[in-house]
């Protein structure tokens, strides 16, 4: 998470040319579950308590304005990603607090893939992802590419994200600002919302 300066410093540019805005949005929370929260986890990122603080705000701010919000939830693992990190996410690890969403299970790390996500998505309306969660470079970045050549708007919220270290956080966002995605944060899109609301 990186101080507002530096937020407006690092993509000056990006949002130059794309500054955010809502469409018909849903608020996608990604793979935010005690796999990654909970300092026990051999997964725990640095940096998640504010992550999930945001994430929370969002998702108020969202429900308030009646719009649809959706979880994903990473569980066990597909072949290659088995093979690639040497372990699968461990069963049990969910996100009790977030249970009242509609969640969709996956094994890599694009939410689209062997889901209903894009189905429920058109059902719903949407035609814009709000993404927040972890990590920054996998799953949500993997998930924003996919959006965008399934025809969906992405914004990525930067202080609502997390990865193991900023630079991973920061080239990611840097690369989907030029050429996939939205990039704000969690006080501009509630701002956004409030005016959407209006």
């Amino acid at each position: 998470m990186l101080s507002k300066v530096l937020f407006e410093e690092t993509f000056k540019l990006e949002r130059q040319r794309h500054g955010p805005k809502l469409l018909s949005p849903i608020l996608l929370v990604v793979d935010l579950q005690n796999y990654f929260t909970d300092m026990e986890s051999k997964a725990y990122l640095d940096g998640i308590t504010d992550v999930v603080r945001n994430t929370e705000r969002l998702i108020e701010a969202f429900k308030s304005c009646e719009l649809p919000v959706a979880l994903t939830i990473h569980k066990g693992g597909s072949k290659i990603m088995e093979e690639w990190w040497g372990n699968t996410v461990e069963e049990g690890w969910t996100v009790p607090e977030f249970s009242d969403l509609a969640i969709f299970y996956k094994d890599t790390y694009d939410a689209f893939h062997e889901t209903v996500l894009d189905a429920f998505l058109k059902s719903m309306r949407v035609d814009q992802l709000v993404i927040c969660g972890v990590r920054t470079h996998l799953c949500c970045e993997s998930t924003a590419r996919s959006a965008f050549t399934k025809g969906y708007a992405t914004i990525m919220v930067e202080d609502a994200l997390c990865d193991k270290n900023i630079d991973m956080h920061v080239c990611t966002l840097k690369n989907l600002g030029n050429g996939f995605s939205m990039i704000s944060t969690t006080s501009e899109v509630i701002a956004l919302l409030q005016g959407y609301r209006s």
